[in-house]
């Protein structure tokens, strides 16, 4: 009975996905209201480069887009002038680019981009694979450079005339024979024989000698090229199967990239092994790497990040910032006088610039408005290009003048996510308690998003726990705004969430990252258990409501955290380990991580495998887990999670959910299985957290009338009038649909008599027939009455609104019952202008609400689909859009007559930038 039971609840879950998103979250009138889309398809910058010489920047922007009918990720590049801080967009289109580099004579900007190659080319040429582009800066269109075959992996500049490429050595006969004459998508794994060399590769600016640097046979995994482009820093893996068990280390090589000649290895004792942020000096006679250190003979899971400066004539090598133990967290930036840096301090990485004396450095402290939360910087001598974010601050980005070793004068370069100002961000502290062995823990708490103060009274508590286990939760927006961490979210529904650096994170010294090697779980869960315990003890948190989240190593520790207690009442489990036995042989880098944190292979340590597998305590499991997966998964296999679901399932102690993402890898890419995540998340903890999850009716047809009058009832009413009051003012509630804060009804009749100081008028629920200089006059008078950005729709986005009506509404075709021609209509006109002004109309939310998609379903948008054509802006001024009840659908019109009926709706927010 209890598995019927749980398999009932699992089938109207699919059935309440499909039919009806949750209800639980109040309508924010004011645009405040946080939505799954404004995770999963946020603004955000990509690379830069930087030409002071013209004080200008080049950087990408990501955005989300439909195309070809589904939505996804794009990124155009930009220019802004550094000193008036005007930035304007450089390409448009629905692509991909990223990797922007200016010419050191200023004169051209090149960029991979994965737009369609013009004809004339190569019949193989690989039009969906990234090549490197050219865009004269003076003017003029960009062309592509090569056509190679492969991918375009990464390039740099050597001089004004000509690139450094690397690439994958093209096809070989047995590739082509197997691949295109015979259709044969089968490989064989780690076949270093049949896997072609990754090489360095010139051009000149027309592409039309590509030639072969380096004959290499080994696979170059990264190349940073000096300044003055005459030499290059190498990386190259001598093993595919490097990655699965570090035996064989990668070399490292200056190569001479006139020659291709290799001058010279460097650390060919394997002590050190360059990572990221390699980084050459101005004048291009040294460079800094980053080394992560151990004192594990072999393994390089829990390191803490050295930085080292190389000569580049002789190889000596100098360690950089011996006096900071916690270590480097990026931001490498070389002046002529030093480095600048961002040092690993925990929750609350710094800026550092040591300076430079000989083989002497010594460290000052960086000041400035947002030090302390700069998330990527770059910069010559005097201008320092970086973005800031704090967990409640979205990204933004600012060029700053570099004064010594203060960062002043900031000007703020574009504005990303406008939607996000009006917003509510709530309040964070980082806050420190007792853990595991006695040893002080930190972690970050985020507040309810509605918190008043101590008065509040108990809250629910989520647990996002970090992946890694060697990553942190750093004071940023970013992983606190994901589908993988929808912490907004929680907060905004009055959760409180704990994020915890338990041991093993980095971030805080070698002794910290390294103390569960070999003692994995042990001290982790300590830790967060102790957290969540002195979140009680203050009075903040309710015991009752507990639930725990995590991805990755997050899933790990949330699938094993709850079989060892039953206080959490949900769990939601991603992409998480349960078995370790068979996870060894199954994983990328599956012999590297167990070997280190179990301390030996399976077959040494049998019983150690079993004991650390959560999987084999899951009878103690009483805690309602959903849990995903990609299907393509290699960090961590599938399996893993159909082991989780089918050991709950068959042992019927806790409804359990499992959603396979096809296609995908460890982390989620598809914008639509991004949001169905975040989505299947809410629904889970509103559920089984927050108790606040209202089950659907399996037998309401999605769009029905009946469906359309519960969603109606939702709406918020003052009196008997639609809408919200603000300041005693009657206004327009406005709800998230099509990407849009949009208003859920027409402007109705009260509402334009609260702009006029007026009564409310008989029939106040109607929609109000202005013309356009009337509607302009209230959303102006709007705007100024509640300090909020509201408007008119434009005409493209009026257009989108219509478009998801669907179904006809209240139009002449309704009450005539029939589609009327133009002749037709001018008789039905005579009698109705016998009936009186806006006979036809009807009160709104009178008919079906709109939606298209299932995320739609929530918003609750009426009347998009007739009773009054509704005013939008255009470079012509106004333009009406969609239909009315005076009119016929009849489209045979070349231009269709303008409607008696004419009102409008309200926008929330600024207009949007063109793409």
């Amino acid at each position: 009975m209890l598995a019927q039971l749980f398999r009932l609840q699992q089938f109207c879950r699919l059935s309440a996905f499909l039919l009806l998103v949750c209800l639980s979250s109040p309508t924010f009138a004011d645009g405040s209201k946080w939505t799954v889309d404004d995770l999963v398809a946020a603004e955000s910058v990509g690379a830069w480069d930087v030409d002071p010489a013209n004080a200008r920047l080049v950087w990408v922007k990501n955005y989300v887009q439909k195309a070809q009918g589904e939505e996804k990720r794009f990124a155009s590049l930009w220019m802004s002038d550094l000193k008036t801080a005007e930035s304007f967009q450089l390409t448009r289109g629905q692509e991909r680019n990223s990797s922007p580099q200016i010419s050191p004579d200023g004169k051209h900007l090149a960029f991979l981009s994965n737009r369609d190659l013009p004809a004339g080319g190569p019949e193989k040429a690989p039009d969906a694979k990234p090549q490197i582009w050219l865009l004269p800066l003076g003017g003029g269109e960009a062309r592509p450079v090569t056509r190679m075959e492969r991918s375009i992996r990464s390039f740099a500049w050597t001089g004004n005339d000509g690139f450094v490429i690397v690439a994958q050595e093209s096809p070989t006969a047995w590739e082509q024979d197997s691949q295109e004459k015979r259709k044969d998508t089968a490989w064989a794994v780690d076949d270093e024989n049949y896997e072609p060399p990754v090489r360095l590769f010139r051009s000149d600016l027309d592409g039309k000698k590509v030639r072969r640097l380096t004959d290499n046979s080994d696979w170059i995994t990264w190349m940073v090229a000096s300044p003055d482009g005459k030499y290059a820093v190498v990386q190259a893996n001598q093993m595919m199967s490097y990655n699965f068990d570090q035996k064989i280390h990668p070399k490292t090589w200056i190569v001479d990239l006139s020659t291709g000649e290799y001058v010279r290895q460097l650390f060919d004792d394997h002590v050190i092994i360059p990572s990221f942020g390699t980084a050459w000096t101005p004048d291009s006679q040294g460079f800094y790497i980053t080394n992560r250190y151990t004192r594990h003979p072999r393994y390089r899971n829990a390191t803490v990040t050295h930085l080292y400066y190389v000569d580049r004539e002789n190889g000596t090598t100098i360690r950089v910032a011996e006096d900071w133990e916690r270590g480097i967290a990026g931001g490498i930036q070389p002046t002529d006088d030093g480095v600048m840096v961002t040092l690993a301090d925990g929750a609350k990485p710094r800026q550092a610039f040591y300076e430079r004396d000989g083989d002497n450095f010594t460290r000052r402290e960086v000041t400035g408005e947002h030090v302390g939360n700069i998330d990527d910087w770059s910069h010559d001598d005097s201008t320092v290009v970086y973005t800031t974010s704090a967990v409640n601050s979205p990204p933004r980005l600012f060029v700053a003048r570099r004064d010594g070793t203060a960062l002043v004068d900031q000007k703020e370069l574009a504005k990303l996510n406008k939607s996000f100002e009006k917003k509510e961000k709530g309040k964070y502290e980082i806050i420190r308690w007792t853990g595991a062995e006695g040893d002080e823990v930190e972690g970050i708490l985020q507040y309810p998003l509605d918190w008043k103060g101590e008065d509040d009274g108990q809250r629910p508590l989520v647990l996002n726990i970090h992946g890694g286990p060697a990553s942190a939760n750093t004071d940023r927006w970013r992983g606190n705004a994901s589908y993988a961490s929808p912490n907004i979210l929680w907060r905004q529904r009055g959760a409180f969430v704990l994020q915890v650096n338990y041991h093993g994170s980095c971030c805080y010294g070698l002794d910290w990252v390294e103390s569960i090697e070999k003692r994995y779980y042990e001290l982790e869960i300590p830790d967060i258990e102790t957290g969540v315990d002195a979140l009680i003890e203050r009075g903040l948190v309710d015991p009752d409501k507990l639930a725990s989240t995590g991805w990755s190593n997050g899933g790990i520790l949330t699938a094993d955290l709850i079989t060892k207690t039953e206080r959490y009442k949900a769990a939601v489990v991603g992409a998480a380990d349960v078995e370790w036995i068979s996870d060894w042989a199954n994983v990328d880098f599956g012999a590297s991580f167990d070997n280190y944190y179990f301390g030996a292979t399976p077959w040494e340590a049998p019983q150690t495998y079993i004991d650390k597998s959560p999987f084999f305590r899951l009878e103690e499991v009483t805690t309602p887990t959903i849990i995903h997966t990609g299907t393509e998964d290699r960090n961590v296999p599938p399996h893993q999670s159909w082991s989780l679901f089918r050991a709950m399932q068959y042992i019927e102690k806790a409804p359990v959910r499992l959603v396979l993402y096809p296609g995908e890898p460890h982390g989620l890419r598809k914008i639509v299985h991004q949001r169905r995540k975040a989505q299947e998340d809410l629904d889970w903890l509103d559920r089984y957290l927050f108790e606040t999850y209202e089950e659907p009716n399996a037998a309401m047809k999605k769009g029905s009338p009946l469906e359309s009058l519960v969603k109606r009832s939702q709406a918020t009413r003052v009196g008997k009038a639609w809408g919200v009051e603000r300041d005693g003012v009657l206004v327009p509630e406005t709800v998230s649909f099509q990407g849009m804060e949009v208003g859920r009804f027409e402007v109705t009749r009260a509402q334009m008599a609260a702009s006029k100081d007026a009564d409310r008028p008989e029939r106040g629920n109607y929609p109000a027939a202005v013309s356009f200089e009337e509607a302009t006059q209230y959303v102006e008078w709007l705007a100024e009455t509640t300090g909020a950005p509201y408007r008119l729709p434009t005409e493209e986005e009026a257009k989108k609104l219509a478009k998801a009506a669907g179904d006809k509404g209240n139009t002449l075709d309704r009450w005539a019952g029939y589609t009327p021609n133009p002749d037709d209509v001018a008789l039905l006109q005579e009698k109705l202008s016998k009936l009186g002004e806006g006979a036809l109309l009807l009160p709104v939310g009178q008919l079906k609400a709109a939606g298209d998609g299932v995320f739609d379903l929530d918003a609750g948008v009426f009347d998009l689909d007739g009773n009054v054509a509704e005013w939008a802006t255009s470079d012509a001024g106004g333009v009406a859009v969609g239909a009315s009840a005076d009119r016929s659908t009849d489209g045979m019109a070349e231009k269709a007559p303008a409607a008696a009926y004419t009102g409008f709706r309200v926008v929330l927010g600024e207009e949007p930038q063109e793409n």
